[in-house]
């Protein structure tokens, strides 16, 4: 009968300072109180991520802020030009404000749009979503790259992704800042391999436990999304890997930003300056108004719904109250007339200022409907020998109606 002896790992070192058995246990030797090799080791690493992180800390970070800024600033023009919505946008305001539109670049060389097109987001949803994600991984970058090298950094891959989108999707009217977010995901994945030997060990397997998913869940919801633009978030991943393998971060030690960084920030703030110039001189959108901030917004078609169903209320008030004018009953009721304005007006309460053409022809039709409200009103006081005048008024607003196109005079042909 053969018996086996299991080998056990043993629970006793040898310490390298003086020779003698100590417990593994322990962090140091029991007779000699030197520290084990794989506890120094330890201290030595946890004392590099320690000032590798407390330099990173310590430096500020303007320009992600400065970024969110002007995206939040932006949507509230948009929100001034035509309401806002949960998950979408009047297209009219977006193209209005520079979003990618292959047909006006060619046609019109409205270059800038590549660059306006980043910072106009389509419905707060989208608008929320991307800078909470800019917030996250904008400072983080910012703080390992430095303020100089991360506007580059968020300019540079933004603009690939509207390239890309340009190339690859040139039907599509786009706007976002997802692929500058892509963007400084791949910078910041290439980064934590780049310099896998240079960074704490930690730190470094941490951020490529976060972003890979991150980047692998957002390309698969992109397509498997319709509305979402891959190809600027593809673009501006790609951008993002090759630009963080030939600029290098900002180091612990590194306490000055060289010029070449800090002439390439201001070329490309330059840049961006440029283009909202361009796009504010071209604006041709909606008229900006306050009365916005309270409407959802709305399509021009439904705006013209309402500005239809106001037209088609004055035209019943104004038929009611001439027939009671011509039959010249004081017993009359001038109710479904008079409540044939105040419909009127409330449907011309909720459209919001989204063209001039619309905002005119609302003004007008409001003019009109309180007129024939108020002169109705007057009409219920009146005594029968005062009625003349009342049919003035009244031939009179039909005449101003018919001056604005809102009804249509007995002489005009109808439309085939």
């Amino acid at each position: 009968m053969t018996i086996e002896h299991t080998p056990r790992e043993s629970s006793f070192r040898v310490c390298p300072n003086c020779g003698r058995l100590t417990p593994v246990s322990r962090p140091d030797c029991a007779y000699c109180g030197a520290r084990s090799v794989e506890d120094q080791a330890a201290g030595q690493e946890a004392e590099h991520e320690r000032r590798f992180l407390s330099a990173l800390v310590a430096r500020s970070n303007p320009f992600a802020l400065l970024i969110i800024g002007i995206n939040a600033g932006v949507f509230f023009l948009e929100w001034l030009a035509g309401g806002m919505g949960g998950m979408s946008a009047d297209l009219q305001v977006i193209r209005a404000f520079g979003a990618k539109n292959n047909e006006l670049i060619n046609q019109q060389h409205q270059y800038w749009r590549l660059v306006t097109c980043i910072f106009l987001h389509i419905g707060f949803l989208h608008f929320l979503l991307n800078n909470y994600a800019l917030w996250i991984i904008g400072q983080e970058i910012e703080r390992l790259y430095g303020s100089a090298r991360f506007v580059i950094l968020y300019l540079v891959t933004g603009l690939a992704g509207s390239l890309a989108s340009y190339t690859f999707n040139p039907n599509a009217e786009s706007a976002g800042a997802s692929g500058a977010i892509f963007g400084l995901f791949g910078v910041m994945a290439t980064f934590a391999f780049r310099y896998r030997k240079e960074l704490p060990e930690r730190l470094g397997s941490d951020i490529r436990r976060r972003i890979l998913p991150v980047i692998a869940i957002n390309l698969i919801f992109g397509f498997s999304m319709r509305i979402v633009d891959n190809a600027a978030h593809v673009g501006g991943l790609l951008a993002g890997v090759v630009l963080a393998l030939v600029v290098p971060y900002k180091r612990p030690e590194e306490r000055a930003t060289a010029i070449v960084w800090r002439i390439l920030q201001a070329l490309c703030l330059a840049v961006m300056l440029v283009s909202f110039v361009a796009a504010f001189r071209s604006y041709d959108g909606p008229r900006l108004s306050a009365k916005n901030l309270t409407q959802i917004s709305q399509s021009p078609e439904n705006a013209i719904n309402q500005i239809n169903d106001a037209s088609r209320a004055l035209l019943e008030s104004l038929n009611s109250f001439v027939k009671i004018l011509a039959r010249r009953d004081a017993r009359a009721d001038v109710h479904p007339a008079l409540t044939a304005a105040e419909h009127g007006l409330n449907d011309l309460k909720d459209v919001p200022v989204l063209s001039k053409e619309i905002d005119q022809r609302r003004a007008q039709l409001t003019e009109l409907l309180t007129e024939q409200r108020d002169l109705i009103n007057r009409f219920a006081a009146m005594r029968e020998k005062d009625w003349a005048e009342v049919e003035r008024q009244q031939a009179a607003l039909i005449h101003k109606a018919e001056g604005y196109k809102l009804i249509k005079s007995q002489d005009e042909p109808d439309a085939r």
